[in-house]
């Protein structure tokens, strides 16, 4: 019988990098058990690089301050309404940006080492004005970061167009994030694992894991589809489906839960955008190979992963708003993914108290493309034992646990979207 030194539930992006940076030494024996469940996370992502983006509240996050927009229109108002950016916490603020920082680096270490491009393009992120009420929510978002506007940039009316001319001319100017860029994230999945693979991680690909084995408080085996696979330390990166893997490996409640977003893809076009776009209603970037993807709902709708036309009309309003030429555009198809939420918005990586032999790298929500590299370089580090690069304690397990040890957080987002 096989026997690993380490097990990874899950092939999605945080799986894959875990399985990437665990292998670069080539000096463990890794299995990664991966099964495609419909909407998993990683097929259902925009491939957005947007550190400074997601970490204030834009992004996926338009779908709030379209709400808000709207509210503040219908009511009339002449004096604006206290607006509360939805700023991330600072340890996540700095985590998203090293993790940012290293795609450069990473995208010349595994194209020039194992011939795999996940296709990075500097960008940068745009969040177009068409009213008041975007230029105050973008001024209220400038003024809560303070200490980084060295990344902000202001556009004119003119130099918008200049830039993108395809933007529609009831834009009004823009706030840029220039060091938010994009990658392909199917493509940076399939570079994470061919890697590894090539480094001698073993790939049990469309398997499913049908339980774990445990001996006292050690996590000893990964049961799957395919027989039982011993190992060390098992890994539980199965996204939405964490919850279900923790339970058997460590017998506790994990608040992870999915959370679904709706999301549009056209067929190809010549070259709308230059860069990557977010507004009060959707986001929308292009791809290397000319697609277009509008995204994206925040929906908690269990598993569910069924379109809805409402919400798909929606966001192709909101995107032809912006781009009059899309117009004009086919829908290749819609699809929803289950982002794996977690309670606070923030990832949860590391042990579990009184259990050995378990790591989390779970609960990454919106920005699993985006911190997947930070989250392999520390799980590498956490299974050799290693200081890590960051501290981990403000993503530690015991945040949702009460004085006794009770699990006090609930299932869904403190900051409903």
């Amino acid at each position: 019988m096989k026997t690993y030194d380490v097990v990874i539930c899950g092939g999605g992006v945080i799986g894959a990098s875990v399985a990437y940076f665990l292998s670069r030494q080539k000096d463990l024996k890794i299995a990664v058990v991966d099964y495609k469940y419909p909407g998993n996370a990683s097929r259902a992502s925009a491939g957005g690089l947007w550190a400074m983006g997601e970490s204030t509240g834009l992004g996926c996050g338009v779908i709030l301050f379209k709400t808000l927009s709207k509210q503040m229109r219908e009511s009339g108002a002449t004096d604006a309404p206290e607006l509360n950016p939805h700023i991330m916490p600072e340890p996540f603020f700095n985590m998203s940006m090293m993790s940012n920082a290293m795609y450069p680096a990473l995208y010349d270490e595994l194209l020039e080492n194992h011939g795999v491009d996940f296709k990075f393009e500097r960008t940068g992120l745009k969040f177009v004005l068409f009213d008041q009420y975007d230029r105050l929510y973008a001024e209220h978002i400038a003024a809560a970061i303070p200490d980084r506007q060295a990344h902000v940039r202001w556009l004119s009316q003119a130099e918008l167009h200049d830039e993108e001319p395809n933007v529609s001319r009831d834009a009004v100017g823009a706030m840029e994030f220039d060091c938010d860029h994009q990658i392909n994230p199917y493509r940076l999945n399939e570079a994470y694992l061919e890697a590894a693979r090539q480094n001698g991680v073993e790939l049990y690909l469309n398997t499913k894991v049908t339980g774990i084995e445990r001996h006292g408080n050690r996590v000893t085996a990964v049961k799957t589809e395919q027989g039982v696979l011993p190992c060390q330390m098992m890994i539980n990166a199965a996204g939405a489906w964490a919850e279900t893997i923790s339970q058997w490996a460590t017998g506790y409640a994990l608040p992870v839960f999915p959370v679904k977003g709706q999301v549009i893809i056209t067929e190809k076009l010549p070259k709308l955008l230059n860069g990557c776009l977010t507004t009060s209603d959707c986001y929308i970037a292009q791809k290397d190979n000319g697609e277009i993807l509008i995204g994206s709902t925040t929906e908690e709708r269990g598993f569910d992963t069924s379109n809805d036309v409402k919400y798909i009309k929606q966001l192709a309003q909101g995107a032809m708003k912006s781009i009059p030429a899309l117009r004009d555009m086919n829908i290749k198809r819609c699809w929803a993914g289950l982002r794996p939420g977690s309670p606070d918005e923030l990832p949860i990586l590391g042990p579990v108290p009184g259990i050995e032999g378990y790591l989390n790298a779970c609960g990454h929500f919106r920005t699993g493309m985006l911190t997947s590299a930070i989250t392999g370089q520390l799980l590498d580090e956490l299974v050799r034992a290693m200081p890590t690069t960051i501290d981990i304690e403000p993503f530690a397990y015991e945040r949702f646990l009460n004085e006794d040890g009770i699990m006090i957080a609930e299932h869904k987002l403190a900051h409903s979207l």
